[in-house]
């Protein structure tokens, strides 16, 4: 009888740990993105299913280790700062510009249009308040990365 209290005991257990370790807030949520746009001009992403947590640098990463497309640029005090896109460096004149349908989130102005908008098949996107690392995956929202000429 006792063996069977200490078998049931240790079932009990691994079942409290792999209970624990799906639940585990460590745990990599699920997130999925559609690339609706890649060329040299602009980087258009969807998020079908989203993560607040994660933001539009990881769905970036995730692109590109995919391959779906490329880009570079550096860390800042502000975040990543986007430099490249699909092999289009950004320079003097030019700079690769941030949209997005997030408007408010939980508070957070995430964009304003008064800075800019941009047209994607009828929808308009409003100038990003934040970089791509500052930007969060919200359901349904649509990120646009546009090569823009200062002049």
């Amino acid at each position: 009888m006792r063996k069977l209290y200490v078998v049931t005991a240790a079932c009990a257990a691994v079942c409290a740990a792999l209970f624990a370790a799906g639940c585990a807030p460590g745990r990599e949520p699920s997130v999925s993105v559609r690339l609706l746009r890649s060329d040299r001009e602009a980087v258009v992403v969807e998020v079908a299913e989203g993560d607040e947590g994660k933001s539009l640098y990881d769905a970036l990463v995730l692109l590109r280790e995919d391959g779906a497309l490329t880009f570079g640029g550096s860390e800042s005090e502000f975040g990543f700062y986007v430099t490249s896109v699909n092999g289009v460096e950004a320079s003097e004149s030019a700079y690769w510009a941030v949209y997005t349908s997030l408007g408010t989130l939980d508070g957070v102005v995430y964009s304003d249009p008064s800075y800019g908008t941009w047209a994607y098949e009828g929808r308009e996107l409003s100038s990003a308040s934040y970089g791509v690392s500052g930007l969060p995956l919200a359901d349904g929202a649509l990120f646009a990365l546009v090569y823009t000429s200062l002049e």
